[in-house]
């Protein structure tokens, strides 16, 4: 009995079991009615240092054992490798020992003497159930690594300005994301946040991006989101889904920094002097009509001030509410440096864990601080 899993390479097997006949037998059905790769031993006291080494798919292990139990090897095994498939074996017909096995989350349990059969479709079964989850793991990380690889690496030269960004997703990937580059006479600087997480906020994020990073010769803020809107209205239209965003345009000389703020609205000025400006727009986000078009708005950063922008999951790490940006502020006048504001946002939200499921929603911030 095969599958088209085992084609492209036998389950990996480790058969644990006391008595040296039954873990001949049940490695060679393994290996001959199978196609596994089996390893087997006799001594459960060797049975970690095997899974560290082996590397099993599956382990087939037997629930009475000199010195420990199956059941007591099963906690074992599965801090050695989380998430391994295991496969009870036992000679005895107890409903209790079934039960006990099950909940010590053996995956599977068969009673002696077994049917080769009925093994070989289990292995089958549970070492391609394994292959598939580590594979999708695999991908999801990939994507990770690919996007945080679209975020900026590194700040431009901006003498006088000290600028930092980062973002945590809520899920392997995320919806939100931070860009900024130079340009003539300064850097252009944005955050988005798309409708929803993981992996289709992540896929319609770095669409975003691309298509604002296609504008990026456009001087005028306002007119380089209205070809952004009008690029992607058909994407977003099809997948349901919208973008907030502050798009931005830095002259790093005066200070003066020119913005559209498309339905986003969570972006401070936080002044040395004490005062503080929420930066709003009456712009509604992309993906969401705008025929009145997105306007421009500008504001002065003076030495000693800071522009701070963040995504809605900065609110979740607190109460959830608009008054979450009173922390947002004491956080950035405390901080010795636009990198400081940033890691102590980030420490707080990988931090947040009310329900064991970490923070509900991505957390970005980009913080922007003029020197002097």
């Amino acid at each position: 009995m095969g599958s088209t899993l085992v084609a492209d390479g036998g389950y990996r097997v480790l058969v644990i079991d006391d008595d040296p006949d039954v873990a001949l037998y049940t490695r060679t059905v393994l290996e001959r009615r199978g196609g596994c790769v089996v390893h087997a031993i006799v001594d459960p006291a060797l049975a970690r240092a095997a899974v560290a080494e082996f590397q099993p798919e599956v382990v087939v292990t037997d629930i009475e054992m000199p010195g420990i139990s199956g059941l007591e090897l099963i906690t074992i095994l599965r801090e050695e490798s989380p998430g391994l498939p295991i496969i009870m074996m036992t000679a005895h017909l107890s409903v209790d020992y079934a039960l006990r096995a099950m909940r010590d989350q053996a995956d599977e349990f068969l009673t002696k003497p077994i049917v080769s059969r009925e093994l070989v479709a289990i292995v089958q079964r549970l070492g391609g159930e394994r292959r598939r989850k580590r594979a999708s793991a695999d991908e999801r990380d990939r994507a990770a690594q690919v996007q945080q690889s679209l975020l900026p690496q590194q700040s431009p030269d901006l003498p006088g300005w000290d600028l930092a960004g980062g973002c945590a997703p809520a899920k392997v990937v995320g919806g939100d994301f931070f860009d900024w580059y130079s340009v003539d006479a300064g850097m252009t600087l944005s955050l988005a946040d798309v409708m929803g997480k993981g992996t289709g906020a992540a896929l319609i994020a770095a669409t975003v991006r691309a298509v604002l990073r296609s504008n990026s010769a456009e001087p005028d803020v306002a007119v380089a989101i209205t070809r952004a809107a009008a690029s992607l209205a058909s994407d977003l239209e099809q997948t349901g889904t919208f973008a907030t965003l502050f798009h931005s345009r830095l002259d790093t000389a005066t200070g003066r920094l020119r913005y559209v703020d498309a339905g986003h609205g969570l972006s401070l000025v936080v002044k040395r002097d004490g005062g503080v400006d929420r930066l709003r727009g009456t712009s509604l986000p992309i993906g969401m009509g705008g025929d009145d078009g997105w306007h421009e708005d500008s504001v002065e950063l003076g030495p000693g001030d800071t522009l701070v922008a963040m995504s809605d999951g900065v609110l979740d790490i607190y109460d959830g509410t608009l008054a979450s940006l009173d922390e947002v502020e004491q956080v950035s006048r405390s901080a010795p440096s636009a990198q400081a504001i940033v890691d102590h946002l980030l420490a707080l939200a990988a931090a947040f864990d009310p329900d064991g499921d970490g923070a509900p929603d991505d957390v970005t911030v980009v913080a922007l601080r003029r020197e002097g």
